[in-house]
């Protein structure tokens, strides 16, 4: 059994229960929302990682050993068959791994050198602040767009109306 400290210890052992009756769907499912609510708990990426390997989806279970430390030769296996599903671009397999939490544990994670030549990219890349994409620019301009033109509108249409009443 895997013991973290922040996770409510109630929740793990419900997962344990469902993996013990080999229910690994709920137990999948439950382990999805702890990683949203505790991003920094990388062994619950490596616990979801198992179980994707046990349910036959082993770029799945790449995705989530990605950033395990000691990767076993099924774990390196698996991190090469997820890069291969996301083409070897290190944009996209950050965006797949949806780390949402401190930077600070991908520096202290120490990747084999001879691992994968895709792995040093994706972990500079996990280091870089994120930029703004255009479709994010191009949103705050046209929501600005749309404040300025009903501000104009309704100014307009106050003018008008009490032109009319006059």
């Amino acid at each position: 059994m895997f013991q973290i400290e922040k996770v409510p210890n109630k929740t793990l052992l419900k997962i344990e229960e469902d993996i013990k009756k080999n229910d690994l769907g709920k137990a999948r499912d439950r382990l999805h929302g702890l990683i949203a609510t505790y991003p920094n708990e990388l062994e619950l990426r490596r616990k979801l990682g198992d179980i994707y390997y046990a349910l036959k989806y082993p770029s799945m279970a790449g995705r989530y050993w990605y950033l395990e430390k000691n990767k076993t030769p099924e774990m390196q296996h698996a991190c090469i068959e997820f890069e291969k599903s996301m083409g070897n671009d290190p944009f996209q397999i950050v965006r797949a791994l949806k780390l949402r939490g401190d930077k600070e544990l991908v520096k202290d994670l120490e990747f084999s050198e001879n691992f994968s030549p895709v792995q040093k990219r994706v972990t500079e890349k996990l280091l870089e602040e994120p930029e703004d994409s255009m479709f994010d620019k191009m949103l705050v301009v046209g929501c600005l767009t749309v404040l300025v033109g009903t501000i104009l509108f309704a100014v307009l249409g106050v003018y008008s109306f009490v032109e009319w009443l006059m």
